[in-house]
């Protein structure tokens, strides 16, 4: 299993969740004030699915450090 590759994907994974927190903190700025709060929820959730990639691929790398220092 190559954890750097799967540590890597989580990263980029996350960059794309980034990306789409910013477009609704835009969005969040033109909508109706009735439908902000459904869009800072939304903002809340994909901030927690972005820490957990971060955490992830964090831990995928460690791993694949520990692997490349077992070799060695």
């Amino acid at each position: 299993m190559d954890y750097l590759k799967w540590s890597q994907e989580y990263y980029e994974e996350a960059e794309k969740i980034l990306r789409n927190i910013d477009i609704l903190k835009e969005k969040q700025k033109n909508v109706p004030q009735d439908e902000r709060q459904t869009v800072a929820e939304n903002i809340l959730r994909l901030r927690s699915i972005y820490y957990e990639c971060i955490h992830t691929a964090g831990y995928l790398a460690s791993r694949a450090e520990e692997r490349a220092c077992d070799v060695a």
